[in-house]
């Protein structure tokens, strides 16, 4: 009876390690849908934008290459949300349902890159992590605003295919060659393709996957010529749409230029530090605010509490710590992995030599070089967004951290490597001639320590998980707030219909939202605080139709709420063109006189 329980055990024991995954991928998946069914995170104009393309798209009325007037950021997820839109109706819930897609592709992925370079307990620890969905993890995730859920998704995709045709390559030209690396290296250029098309926040990832295939893959290239044309033609076939605008893009509008003059861009001219000064803001926007909230940490302090952005006595000291605090732990963890990972490319490097390693030390290589340039790729993300005008400026923008998450892996497996090597603790040999009481000590001491490493790692490992579900928890007293702005939109959009209003000018943070809502019933022409044409029109077809109509409204947001506020001059300069103030739920309206 007794013998019989021991294959049971290991029977049930594999059967829960192959279920593990795909719970966790549901319960990441079922998480996020349960908060797009509360209404959270509460939705903008800029994903209004994404909801109308998708429905010209559904409509057949249009097949933007771009997110609207954006000519460098593609618009994936607007066909993809198309397609829920012909099977569930247009709504804020269908074009999210695409997020999940994108979102289902990233953990499956990720899964595997993990335990192709850290193993399976790495691999399940990042998806336990990854499940849960903090405040500023979650909402890049969700909100379908464009590029960033896809960087996640083509990036780890990238790495993973690169990793596997490095770590796999056959050991000589007379060894079987499997067909499916013809279809990995397409599969790479088309996830690259699409990438590069979708946002160019993934290009350190590719070009760090590029590396690696280089490094390891030049000589089976030589050999089979087909594999580089496979990734060149699947290249070329994702990044197809972004190729044939810029063969036709006018000067000065073509992807590049649109790209670096928005990275560039100063958002308050005459305004920003510059020297020393301009550094210090950078660096301060990125490790006490943008790095440690896109990363998981539950926001606790506003940014005007924060050092070059403001300062609240007895609050803003504390404040730099907690979240200057969180980004030394991310930077140690990432410094911890980057040490062990050139410490084993330096062991390889002193072995020995012998010819039937040969094989063995290929892969090894492989394996260690992955994940240094896993390591590379999110180094390189960081710090291209520390260096840019946004740091420093719109640190509240930290979904340009997005890539970070695919790094994920590489950050959890410092403390899991400590606590898996403190169960080999290596006293035995060097002692065994000593002694017995030498010995004694010496294994004594070696528990000690073995028992100081795993409570090391474990309280590691465990605060994190701890710190991402407070974060999950801390999402539920939002749910409300911004169930009750959609309501008011939706009112908003029936009452505008009821009353015969088709067209009204508003701030860009309600045009697109209140158009998508309306599903064009009502359009919305954006205009800046003076009341004339911003400098941002998303679809100038909107403007052009509410400019021709002499009796178009004017929509402000109520003193609660910022997305456009009505100022007193304003009031005064509309008041004077003969227009009459309505208040709405959360809204100011401004009729001509004489109409409904």
């Amino acid at each position: 009876m007794m013998a019989s329980l021991s294959p049971l055990r290991m029977q049930l024991r594999r059967a829960g390690e192959q279920l593990a995954a795909p719970a966790l991928i549901v319960a990441m998946l079922a998480i996020r849908l349960g908060f797009s069914l509360a209404g959270w995170p509460g939705t903008d104009s800029e994903e209004g934008t994404m909801g109308l393309m998708a429905l010209h798209i559904a409509r057949g009325q249009d097949w933007p290459i771009f997110y609207y007037g954006q000519n460098y950021m593609g618009a994936g997820e607007a066909y993809v949300a198309a397609v829920f839109f012909h099977l569930f109706g247009p709504s804020l819930l269908s074009l999210r349902l695409a997020m999940l897609v994108f979102l289902l592709l990233f953990a499956l992925a990720l899964y595997q890159l993990a335990r192709l370079l850290y193993g399976r307990m790495v691999a399940l620890l990042s998806l336990v992590l990854l499940s849960l969905a903090p405040r500023y993890v979650l909402t890049p995730e969700m909100r379908a605003v464009g590029g960033a859920v896809e960087t996640l998704a083509f990036g780890s995709l990238a790495m993973l295919l690169a990793a596997w045709l490095a770590q796999t390559q056959p050991e000589v030209p007379g060894e079987s060659w499997p067909k499916r690396r013809l279809l990995a290296a397409f599969a790479w250029g088309l996830v690259a393709g699409l990438g590069l098309w979708s946002h160019w926040l993934v290009i350190p990832f590719l070009v760090c996957a590029a590396i690696l295939l280089v490094l390891f893959s030049w000589r089976e290239w030589l050999r089979y010529p087909v594999l580089p044309f496979l990734l060149l033609a699947g290249l070329a076939l994702g990044a197809f749409p972004l190729i044939l605008y810029n063969l036709r893009a006018p000067a000065g509008q073509d992807s590049l230029s649109v790209f670096l003059a928005l990275y560039s861009q100063n958002r308050y001219p005459g305004i920003p530090p510059t020297g020393l000064q301009l550094w210090l803001k950078k660096l301060a926007g990125t490790f006490l605010y943008s790095l440690p909230l896109a990363t998981g940490m539950t926001p606790t302090c506003s940014l005007d509490a924060l050092p070059f952005y403001g300062w609240q006595h007895g609050q803003s000291l504390s404040c730099a710590a907690l979240y200057g605090g969180w980004s030394l732990g991310f930077l140690l963890l990432l410094a911890s992995s980057l040490f062990l990972s050139l410490r084993h490319l330096w062991q390889l490097w002193q072995s020995s030599k012998e010819a039937h390693l040969r094989r063995e030390k290929r892969r090894a290589w492989a394996l260690h070089a992955s994940r240094l340039l896993l390591l590379l790729a999110g180094l390189i993300t960081l710090l291209s967004y520390t260096v840019s005008l946004t740091a420093a400026q719109r640190p509240q923008s930290m979904r340009y951290l997005v890539g970070l998450l695919i790094v994920t892996p590489a950050l959890i497996w410092p403390p899991v490597y400590l606590f898996q090597q403190s169960f080999h603790p290596g006293i035995g040999n060097a002692f065994q001639d000593q002694p017995s009481l030498l010995l004694e000590t010496a294994a004594y001491r070696g528990r000690v320590y073995a028992r100081a490493q795993r409570l090391l790692a474990g309280t590691a490992l465990a605060l994190l998980v701890l710190a991402f579900l407070e974060g999950t928890l801390a999402n539920l007293p939002e749910i409300s707030s911004a169930a009750q702005r959609q309501q008011q939109y939706v009112a908003l959009a029936a009452t505008l219909e009821h009353w015969g209003v088709r067209h009204v000018y508003s701030g860009y943070w309600i045009c697109d939202r209140l158009t998508f809502v309306s599903q064009e019933q009502v359009i919305c022409a954006t205009i800046n605080p003076w009341l004339t044409r911003n400098d941002l029109v998303r679809y100038p077809p909107y403007y052009q139709e509410v400019s021709a109509d002499p009796r178009a409204a004017y929509l402000f947001s109520d003193a609660q709420n910022g997305e456009f506020p009505l100022l007193s001059s304003q009031a005064n300069t509309l008041a004077s063109r003969h227009y009459r103030r309505v208040n709405l739920p959360g809204f100011v309206l401004y009729l001509r006189q004489g109409q409904t």
